[in-house]
């Protein structure tokens, strides 16, 4: 769930992890996929390299969620209010943004949803930034591109920082680690970017589906890794 941080709403930071705090990534696990899939704790992959294992997925807590709102003016009598747009070609976002919309109700979060045809939601509201928040899905490689998302400069036309996140340490991060051949130190340098992320709330991440394959018991050397089951197809036999 990406927040349009170009707006003045989600610009105080106190906004956005009292906004975190509100939502049980564990109950949408449950909700939504009967526990096929696991509660994610931040922008790299479990398993790889650039995941940081000291970050923990928040846990709800509303009373610190209300207590954090009220300290950034918002109470039962101005109710911080925002929209959530998504896109109906997923068959779960649009249930998953409903969920979301009950949990942030019981921190005094007034959500409205938006869901969209898929090309519609892109040329209308993602593309030209006109969302207050986003709930999308990444597909992302065990070797992550964090200037993708995370640099300054992508932050433009056909760039893919949509949330409009800056944060100069980071770039200066980014930066440093393009250059890195040293693996230990490439590897450091991402779990530091992730605990960065995670703690500037710019998105919330939710979950992390379970891959799900049906293979014929004919087939033998089928081996599941963190990219699916395809890496060693060569060596499959029937």
């Amino acid at each position: 769930l990406g927040f349009n941080l170009r707006l003045e709403k989600f610009k105080n930071p106190k906004v956005r992890e009292a906004l975190s705090l509100a939502i049980d990534r564990e109950e949408l696990v449950k909700i939504l996929f009967f526990n096929h899939a696991k509660a994610c704790s931040g922008p790299f992959l479990p398993g790889t390299k650039a995941f940081n294992e000291d970050v923990k997925v928040p846990q709800q807590n509303i009373q610190k969620a209300k207590e954090l709102l009220k300290e950034a003016g918002y109470d039962e009598n101005n109710p911080f209010t925002f929209e959530i747009a998504t896109s109906n070609s997923s068959e779960i976002r649009p249930y998953a943004a409903q969920i979301l919309q009950h949990q942030l109700k019981k921190a005094g979060v007034i959500v409205t949803l938006k869901v969209m045809e898929w090309q519609a939601f892109l040329n209308m509201t993602v593309f030209p930034r006109k969302f207050d928040s986003i709930l999308l899905g990444w597909g992302l490689s065990p070797t992550p591109d964090p200037y993708m998302f995370w640099h300054s400069q992508s932050d433009k036309k056909g760039g893919f920082n949509l949330v409009g996140y800056h944060n100069s340490q980071m770039d200066k991060m980014i930066e440093e680690s393009q250059s890195m051949v040293d693996g230990e130190k490439l590897s450091n340098i991402w779990r530091e970017m992730f605990k960065i992320i995670t703690d500037d709330n710019p998105y919330l991440f939710l979950y992390i589906p379970n891959y799900i394959t049906t293979i014929s018991k004919e087939i033998k050397n089928v081996e599941p890794g963190p990219a699916g089951i395809w890496h060693n197809y060569i060596e499959w036999e029937k």
